[in-house]
């Protein structure tokens, strides 16, 4: 794109006005959003349009510094509804981290405006007691997001974006040193419950790997395309159980009596679409459906605790026995 007033409404919206942003910083952010411009071009720009738009620059030190001066007031988005900064406000508060970096440093004059929006002009609307009155919750216990390193997170994201390898060094769980990787190549991305996972390959090899964004210690963009696996589909990468963390998983023909109400929620959101329930009695269902056997399905069972009994297939049925066995005899130390 080249544009360039374009370009220079894109530069207005990435200047922030909490601290000062560099032009290397400026520069970057544009290229992630197609706009290739050098820096001297930035700098006139910057000057060019200090006084309309209330810029400064802090020549203190270098590089310098630029942000909105902070008496001025905050720029709202032209013809911003109720409804679009409603609509705003869910997208930062729930799928922000689902954004290219570079989306979401050009929408953050757009995030500003929808939460100005509902502090001041909307402060009593339906609307505001809308956002007080929803949450999105993960099921299970609440957890912490995992803190994500921004600058890791922006090489990762736009080596996704652009189609690029990177080069990493990740620390696994169960180890207390990096191990470096010369080339990896991201096939996709997935968010699940607080945790952003890759889903990407490594080397020459063929064979998918799980890769957590948090655990990347290390992370540089290399001038190399990816490899993109010939036919990989992200969502039948997920139906066939990757999310199971399990590997390569078969499926069985689980039958499974719950009791006491505990699987009374299966009536209305089943485990699959074959799947047929039997109401024994009002707190009791037995439940035929076919599963994926995943280490994932083994923690939801045991999680019933008493409450569930699992008949078939044998094998499932001997594991559970023994997990409760287990669980049992730690209590009775």
């Amino acid at each position: 794109m080249s544009d360039p007033l374009l370009r220079q409404w894109e530069m207005l919206k990435l200047i922030p006005r909490e601290r000062k942003t560099t032009v290397k910083e400026l520069q970057e952010k544009l290229e992630g959003l197609g706009y290739s411009v050098n820096r001297r071009t930035l700098e006139r720009d910057l000057d060019r349009l200090s006084i309309p738009f209330a810029l400064e620059a802090d020549t203190r030190n270098k590089p310098y510094g630029w942000r909105y001066a902070l008496n001025t007031q905050a720029h709202n988005i032209p013809g911003l509804s109720s409804s679009e900064a409603l609509t705003l406000v869910l997208l930062e508060t729930y799928l922000k981290t689902l954004l290219p970096v570079a989306i979401a440093d050009n929408l953050a004059g757009h995030f500003a405006a929808a939460r100005q929006a509902f502090s001041v002009e909307h402060s009593d609307s339906k609307l505001q007691s809308w956002l007080k009155k929803v949450r999105v919750l993960s099921p299970g216990q609440q957890l912490l997001a995992p803190t994500i390193d921004t600058a890791i997170q922006r090489t990762v994201y736009n080596a996704l974006m652009q189609g690029y390898q990177v080069e990493m060094d990740y620390l696994s769980p169960s180890s207390q040193v990096s191990k470096h990787y010369d080339s990896v190549h991201l096939q996709g991305l997935v968010q699940y419950g607080k945790v952003v996972y890759l889903v990407a390959t490594i080397n020459d090899h063929k064979d998918l790997r799980l890769l957590v964004l948090h655990r990347i210690q290390k992370v540089t963009l290399k001038d190399e395309r990816l490899c993109l696996l010939e036919h990989f589909d992200l969502q039948t990468y997920i139906d066939q159980g990757a999310f199971g963390f399990g590997g390569k998983v078969d499926s069985i023909e689980l039958v499974a009596v719950f009791k006491n109400g505990a699987g009374h929620h299966l009536v209305e959101t089943p485990l699959a679409k074959d799947q047929q329930i039997t109401h024994i009695d009002p707190q009791t269902v037995e439940v035929k459906v076919e599963v994926l056997e995943t280490p994932q399905l083994l923690r939801w069972l045991s999680s019933f605790g008493p409450d569930i009994e699992v008949r078939a297939p044998d094998a499932l049925k001997a594991t559970m026995a023994e997990r409760h066995r287990l669980a049992a005899e730690q209590y009775k130390k």
